[in-house]
């Protein structure tokens, strides 16, 4: 079953092409940033409630990894899969498809919450836990993806 949330559909737009005529490598990331901020949202850590409250998220870490070349004007979507939280992370990892279903890109991304009233790394309010444990529990039965947790590393003879 998959409970993979979907948090983006979106048209590739001109200014994003590069010079190779595909997708610019800085632009999945724009792509992936929408989707985290529709995530947000969905877990109820709107514009009104950062204002409100200073609770957000700070991205501390990001790896991507790049499937398969993307052009002008195709139809992209991205699902979101929350890998694991604490009482001040949050791990996820998009998946970008094409609208054949092809995996296009993915990232996997850490983030922090912080409180811009306290300026600090602070623990998710009450209505983040409860609405971080809520995905997770719809999630529970999500494969874990084969490239999270991998870094970066040429094989070596």
């Amino acid at each position: 079953m998959n409970n993979a949330l979907r948090t983006l559909d979106t048209p590739v737009i001109k200014d994003w092409i590069d010079y190779n005529g595909h997708l610019n490598d800085a632009y999945y990331l724009v792509i992936f940033t929408k989707a985290t901020d529709a995530l947000q949202d969905y877990l109820g850590l709107t514009l009104e409630h950062i204002q409100t409250t200073g609770e957000t998220l700070f991205t501390v870490a990001t790896h991507m990894l790049y499937t398969q070349e993307v052009g002008l004007g195709e139809m992209v979507n991205v699902n979101t899969h929350l890998l694991e939280t604490d009482n001040k992370r949050m791990r996820i990892f998009h998946t970008m498809h094409n609208a054949q279903g092809d995996q296009l890109a993915s990232v996997e991304m850490l983030f922090l919450c912080y409180n811009l009233q306290l300026k600090k790394v602070s623990n998710f309010s009450e209505m983040m836990q409860a609405s971080l444990a809520k995905l997770q529990a719809q999630q529970a039965d999500l494969p874990w993806p084969d490239s999270a947790g991998k870094g970066i590393a040429l094989k070596r003879s």
